[in-house]
Parts: structure tokens; C-alpha cells; sequence
């Protein structure tokens, strides 16, 4: 049989339903592609390292909740467990970076840097490209760089000994070492040494430790070698501060614990905000829409050769009475069915390869989508798209040769009852996965506006904020120059953004009857009432103010002891509480900020004595509403250059920063609505390939209908009405499993949206009507024909 002829005449006769399918199939395909490129990356995270099996994270009890855990450590910790005899290497790396800016040749470049203990390299195993991977003790001099941070500045990577030029000094380059993967936890920064920062603290928690382990290790065997040390050294500090009557070695023993995450593990756990992006729930979904794609997909393709099949039983079974052998004759409309799928799946392939040039892509997808990068991916799909054109032709071959041809040949043939209740259940299962789609980005949609539109207890889109490292000591002038400007409001420093990340500065303090932990967030007295936050009970900062705190909500109802005015703790460098402020989202929805104590301090002279610095950093600019904030982000950049800063600021808006802190849930978001848009459209391919079989089957019924009175309207009912019932009954189906995926996907977040019970019959609503137009834009021929035209060709 000529597969090539046959697939051309079939074209040819239903050119409408022949595109649809064929764009459905390329768009599934490229859309599996895609997103299980995703899935890869997800699964891939780390694994680039050298030997990765050999390599865990540090972790600990989280500071607020000892339920939870967190991979900041102290050094005292990280020092300990490398002495241990399974412990090959040790990396400890602050758990911030900076921005350093250097010149060349009248060039800036400004890179992230960070300080590492001398192995850190070393343990991380990056592959040497110049020069040394470390430094000894004692020598704390020069920096390691990236690959491409050195063929930026130097424009090669042999450069060890060579000098790069910050404002103030040249700094040698110790070593270049290649380039970290991009999905890996470890960044491509300029390095430098830590030296003996820290060295025998276990109160400063301002680290992240990563272990190369020549065998695997015995944890709780591990934390019994350290804990004597450790509770020793603690004791000790009860003692040198007073408190030794305080100091209960069983509940302090208890108290410590840690454990060791593979380092494969770490994109799902959920521990480190910066680095642990990856959702188990999000991984899972993505997976699944993939297959629910392709199936659905596959589906259509079945519906669509089925539908076709009648039309084609009579040329069939001419060539059965001509000679042909029923194998021969099923083998060709499968092969039809194979060439098809995989003619779609190579247009997705270039379709694929033109979204990998778009810049667009990059809000879509994480990691590389090249085609060169996921050769394995490609054989997969490739295979996937022959079982799919086998799937939807094998029933058709065989209904099609099932039939006496001498009765094939007397008259004109539809589908069985039988052939019918399969379509009828495949359409039925399009519609449900359809239905959990468009209801599941409902959901997703109702939190990301709960993200944006609840209230934040502070006047987020009212500010604008940026650094002044430069102008530290000339804050006073700027905040001087601002005020002066029309349409300022109130200036503040601060030493964080509000609610641009989850980590902040925390402290721990106790006293003989009270111990408390809380996130402190150093401001100037100016800060509340230009963030626009209501203090509640006591008063706001004033200009006098020193070593003073105020507490939200959620410490209030902890620390029923505090009294306004008086210290918070019977301790020396306890702070005096002077108000109550409203709870604030001082960090993400994925925090319960109503559940966090969280205080805004005052340094006073007796902390700065203490050697604790003023780095008040952050400028915050409130605007009157209505004010043009572009026109005035670049009257603050005038300003800024004009006091003599060496570099233009980077002035953000608060409430655009804000929109970054969820760029992956939005990525995800959009992932998912692209899924959705694609089931929604192959689903009504498939509608209409049904309602096209239904209505050439049925030409001579409907002309019936009409010669005995029916109605247009009429007749479009009778053929929409089926397709009505079947949505709703699949949506009853769909609705709770949408809610259960959706709710879990919320459950990554502290603070959500509840689930509204209008989500569903809109969802419901929204479908039917697409689903509606579908069927009579492709019933109306069918439905004002002249009857007589219809009952005569029949």
C-alpha cells in the first residue's frame, strides 16, 4: 500500500481536521520537550559536580523552630566535623555575597565575591585551569576567579599572578578555576579567604558547610564526638556571663542535633531559601502534564483516523477483494498513523529549536532547552511519538478490516455502537484532564494575586530604595537633598530590604527566667512611618532614640512579660521595648510572618561600644501617590552622583523587587497556564473532530429534522447537548482532584489564599462555552443545508 499517496488523499479530503490534528500533535510534542527539559534540570541539580555522591550539606535545627532545620552553621561546628576521620574535605562559605567592582583600563566590572575557609575549592573539586585552588594557614592573600569572570577582565583564564584593580588596591589572582554548572549550589564568584573569621564561635550562625566524605558516616555516632566540645565550650560562656545558674547540661544536649544532606538532595529539601528552588509538588505536576499532554494528544489522533475510518472502509476492503491481505492492508493504516506522529514530532523538534533563539523562553524555563544539551531526551520522545501513532492506528486498521467486504462494498458504513462508547470515553477523559488544568491555574492564579493584593502592613508600592555604601558617611546631606524634592514624603535607612528575601539577621537572648529568638531588622528612628507601619500600643522611634527596639504582634502575644519602656530581658544589653507594631510580611508568603517574632532596633551607644557597626545601608524613599516614580528614581540617581558617589545607584521599586522574590512560583504559573491553553485547544481539536463525524453521518437525519420542522437552533442543540453532559460529568470528576493538586501546591507557602467555591463553576462555565462555540462553528454547515441536498446524496 502506498502510505505516502494515502496520507496525501486523506489530507486532501479533510484539510481542516488534518491541520488541527497535525498542530495538535507538534505543539504536544514541543510542549513535552520544553517542559521535561525542566524536569531534567530538576533532577540534574548538582550531579555536574566531581564526585557529588561523595558530598553532603551541614544542617541544623532552625533557630525559631527546632521542628524545622536550616544549613546555616556556625564555624566552631564546621571546624569540629572536619576533623573527623570519614571527613575528606571541609567547605565553609559565608552565606552572603557582595559586589565588588574592579577597573581596567578604564573599564569597570562589577562581579559577586565571597570569603571560603582554605579548602573550600579544594573540597568542591572544580577542575583547575591556573594556579592554586586554596590558600595555607596564615596566608589569606588573593583572590580564586571564575573561568568566566577571568576571560571577562583579562580575556584569558592563564592569569595566576596577575593583578586585578578594585578602588583602592590590586589584588593578585591566586587560581581560575572552570566554571561551575549553572543548576549547582555553588555559584561562579571571585573567592577570597575567610582566614581565621569566627574560628572557635558557635554563637555566629553566618555559614554554609559542605562536606567530601571518604566513606559514608555514622551521623549520630559523628554528633556524639562533637557535642562534649561543644557543651564544654557553652558552659563556659554561662559561666563568663553569669548565668551559670541557668545552665542545664541535659536539655542543652538535647537540644543539639544535626544531620548531612546528599548534596543531590538539596533542591527538594526546602532548607535554604536562596539555593533549595525545587518543589517536589511543582516537579511532580510538570511530570504529569507532560503525560496528560501527550495522552490527550494521543487521544485525539485515535479520535481523528477513527473518525475517518468509515470514510475509508470501502477503498480498504476494494483492495481485500483486488488481492491485498488483511495484514498488509492493517499495517498500512498504522504505518499512515507512525509517519504522521513522527512528521509532528520533527516540526516540534523545529519549533523547539526556534523557542531556544526567543528571548522570552527564559521567563518560561530554567536551564538550557538546546537541543544539543538533551540528546537522551530527544531518542525518548522520538520513541514516544511511534508508540503514539501506533496506539492510534492499531483500532482503526482493525476496525477498518473487520467487516464481510462483499457488505462493505453494498453500502455506506459509521462506527459501531462499541467504536462510538470509546470515543466517547476518550473525549470523556480529555475533558477531565482539561477541566483539573483550567481549574488547577485558577487556583494558582487566586494565590498569586493573594501574594500581591493582601495586605503587607506597610506601604509597599509607595517606596523606592537603594544602596549607599558609597555615601555612608554622607547620609544626613542626601536624606537633606531628598526632602527638598517635590513629592518625598519621609527618607529612612535601613540595613535590609523589607520583604525582598527569607534570610535575615536573627538573635537569640535569655535572661535568668526568659529565652527568646526572634529576626532583628536594624533601622533608623525615621523608618516606620516612611514604610507607612502602625505601631499599636506604646510609640513610635523618636529622634533620641537609642538601643530601643519595637516588637510586632506575634512577640507581643510570646513574650507576655514585656512592659513599654522597660528592657526586654533582666540583662545587661537587652534592648528597651518602646511599642507594638502591626504584623508585617518582613519576608515571603512561604514564611508565616504572622508567627514570627520579628523586631525593628534602635542601635544606641551602648551597642555600638560593644563593637556591633551602624550599617544602615539601605536608603528608603517614600513618594506621595500619583508622584511619576521613574521621573523620580532619576532625580535620586542626580542626586546620589552629585554628593560624589563613584557609581550611578541602582534605585529599585519596593513593590517590583517584591514580584521577583516568587520568580519561581510565577515561572511556574506560567508553565502551568501554558499546559493549560495546550490541553484546552487540543481537547477542542478533539471536540472537533467528533462533532465532524457526527454531523457526515447524520447528514441524512438532520435533513429529515428539518423537512419535518425543526429548527437551526433546534438542531444545534440536539448535537451540542451530548457534548454537554459528557463536560459536566467529567467536571464532576475533575473538581476534587483539581482542588487536592492544587492544595498541595499550596501548602509550600506559609501564608495562602483559601479556595473559593465560585473557582469551579466558572471554570466549568468558561470550558463549556469554548467547548459550545467549537461544536457549532463546525455543526452550522451541516445545520442550514438544504435538507434536500442532504436526503438525496444519502
Amino acid at each position: 500500500m502506498d502510505v505516502s499517496r494515502n496520507m496525501l488523499y486523506m489530507a486532501r479530503r479533510f484539510k481542516t481536521a488534518t491541520v488541527l490534528n497535525f498542530i495538535g500533535l507538534t505543539v504536544a510534542f514541543a510542549a513535552c520537550y520544553l517542559f521535561l527539559t525542566q524536569v531534567a534540570y530538576n533532577h540534574s541539580y548538582n550531579k555536574g559536580l566531581t564526585n557529588y555522591q561523595q558530598l553532603y550539606r551541614v544542617e541544623v535545627p532552625a533557630m525559631f523552630d527546632h521542628s524545622k532545620w536550616q544549613s546555616i552553621v556556625n564555624r566552631f561546628l564546621a571546624d569540629e566535623l572536619a576533623k573527623l576521620p570519614q571527613v575528606e574535605g571541609m567547605a565553609l562559605l559565608q552565606c552572603w555575597q557582595n559586589d565588588c567592582r574592579f577597573t581596567k583600563d578604564g573599564t569597570e566590572f562589577t562581579f559577586k565575591s565571597c570569603k571560603v575557609s582554605n579548602d573550600a575549592l579544594k573540597t568542591m573539586a572544580p577542575r583547575l585551569l591556573d594556579g592554586k585552588l586554596g590558600w595555607k594557614d596564615g596566608e589569606q592573600k588573593g583572590l580564586i576567579i571564575p573561568a568566566s569572570v577571568a576571560v571577562k577582565y583579562f580575556g584569558t583564564t592563564q592569569v595566576a599572578g596577575r593583578c586585578m584593580w578594585n578602588d583602592k588596591d590590586s589584588i593578585v589572582v591566586r587560581g581560575v578555576y572552570e566554571d561551575f554548572p549553572d543548576n549547582s549550589i555553588i555559584d561562579n564568584y571571585v573567592y577570597g579567604c575567610m582566614g581565621d573569621e569566627n574560628e572557635g564561635n558557635f554563637q555566629n550562625y553566618n555559614y554554609n558547610c559542605y562536606l567530601r566524605l571518604r566513606e559514608q558516616m555514622d551521623t549520630e555516632k559523628a554528633k556524639q564526638q562533637i557535642l562534649t566540645p561543644l557543651v564544654e565550650k557553652m558552659h563556659q560562656m554561662y559561666i563568663e556571663h553569669g548565668a551559670e545558674d541557668q545552665w542545664d547540661e541535659g536539655k542543652t544536649k538535647e537540644s543539639l542535633n544535626l544531620r548531612l544532606q546528599p548534596i543531590t538532595e538539596t533542591w527538594f529539601a526546602g532548607v535554604d531559601p536562596e539555593h533549595d528552588r525545587g518543589n517536589k509538588a511543582v516537579d511532580w505536576i510538570l511530570q504529569l502534564s507532560c503525560l496528560l499532554v501527550l495522552i490527550i494528544a494521543a487521544i485525539n489522533f485515535l479520535n481523528f483516523t477513527l473518525a475517518e475510518s468509515p470514510m475509508r472502509i470501502k477503498s480498504i476492503n476494494t483492495r481485500r477483494v483486488l488481492g491485498s491481505s488483511v495484514s498488509s492492508l492493517r499495517l498500512g493504516v498504522v504505518a499512515e498513523s507512525v509517519c504522521t506522529s513522527l512528521l509532528a514530532f520533527l516540526l516540534a523538534v523545529i519549533v523547539s529549536y526556534l523557542l531556544s533563539q526567543w528571548p522570552f523562553i527564559s521567563e518560561l524555563t530554567v536551564g538550557s532547552i538546546a537541543l544539543g544539551d538533551h540528546p537522551l531526551l530527544l531518542v525518548c520522545l522520538c520513541l514516544a511519538a511511534i508508540v503514539v501513532g501506533i496506539v492510534a492506528g492499531v483500532y482503526p486498521a482493525f476496525y477498518a478490516t473487520s467487516f464481510q467486504p462483499a457488505l462493505v462494498l453494498k453500502g455506506s458504513f459509521g462506527l459501531t455502537p462499541k467504536g462510538r462508547q470509546l470515543r466517547t470515553l476518550l473525549l470523556c477523559l480529555q475533558f477531565l484532564i482539561t477541566s483539573v488544568m483550567v481549574v488547577y491555574i485558577g487556583i494558582l492564579y487566586l494565590q498569586s494575586h493573594y501574594i500581591f493584593n493582601s495586605d503587607y502592613g506597610y506601604d509597599k508600592d509607595e517606596i523606592l530604595y537603594a544602596d549607599t555604601w558609597e555615601l555612608l558617611d554622607k547620609q544626613d546631606a542626601l536624606r537633606s537633598e531628598l526632602m527638598q524634592q517635590t513629592g518625598v514624603v519621609d527618607v529612612a535607612y535601613s540595613q535590609f530590604s523589607l520583604g525582598t528575601g527569607d534570610r535575615y539577621m536573627g538573635w537569640g537572648r535569655g535572661d535568668k527566667n526568659h529565652q527568646v529568638q526572634f529576626t532583628a531588622l536594624p533601622v533608623d528612628w525615621h523608618y516606620l512611618r516612611t514604610m507607612g507601619i502602625e505601631v499599636i500600643e506604646g510609640c513610635d522611634f523618636n529622634e533620641h532614640d537609642g538601643d530601643v527596639m519595637i516588637i510586632n504582634e506575634c512577640a507581643r502575644k510570646k513574650w507576655d512579660w514585656v512592659k513599654m519602656d522597660q528592657k526586654l530581658l533582666d540583662e545587661e544589653m537587652s534592648m528597651t521595648v518602646v511599642g507594638v507594631c502591626r504584623n508585617v510580611r518582613f519576608a515571603s508568603t512561604r514564611i508565616d510572618n504572622n508567627d514570627s517574632p520579628m523586631v525593628f532596633l534602635v542601635y544606641g551607644e551602648k551597642y555600638l561600644k560593644e563593637g556591633w557597626t551602624n550599617n544602615l545601608g539601605v536608603i528608603n524613599i517614600r513618594v506621595a501617590a500619583g508622584i511619576d516614580k521613574v521621573a523620580m528614581r532619576q532625580k535620586i540617581k542626580d542626586i546620589f552622583m552629585k554628593l560624589g558617589a563613584k557609581h550611578e545607584p541602582d534605585v529599585k521599586f519596593l513593590d517590583q523587587q517584591l514580584e521577583n522574590t516568587y520568580q519561581e512560583e510565577f515561572r511556574f504559573i506560567r508553565q502551568v497556564l501554558v499546559f493549560s491553553v495546550i490541553c484546552l485547544i487540543i481537547t477542542l481539536i478533539g471536540v472537533f473532530c467528533m462533532t465532524m463525524f457526527e454531523t457526515e453521518y447524520r447528514r441524512k437525519e438532520i435533513g429529515i429534522r428539518k423537512v419535518m420542522g425543526s429548527s437551526t437552533g433546534e438542531i444545534l442543540t440536539m448535537l451540542s447537548r451530548r457534548y454537554i453532559w459528557l463536560l459536566i460529568g467529567s467536571f464532576i470528576v475533575a473538581a476534587p482532584l483539581a482542588w487536592y493538586i492544587g492544595n498541595q501546591w499550596l501548602q509550600g507557602f506559609a501564608e495562602r489564599t483559601p479556595i473559593y467555591w465560585w473557582l469551579f463553576p466558572s471554570a466549568l462555565l468558561a470550558v463549556a462555552i469554548i467547548t459550545l462555540a467549537t461544536i457549532i462553528i463546525q455543526s452550522w454547515r451541516a445545520a442550514t443545508e438544504n435538507p434536500v441536498n442532504s436526503i438525496k446524496n444519502e
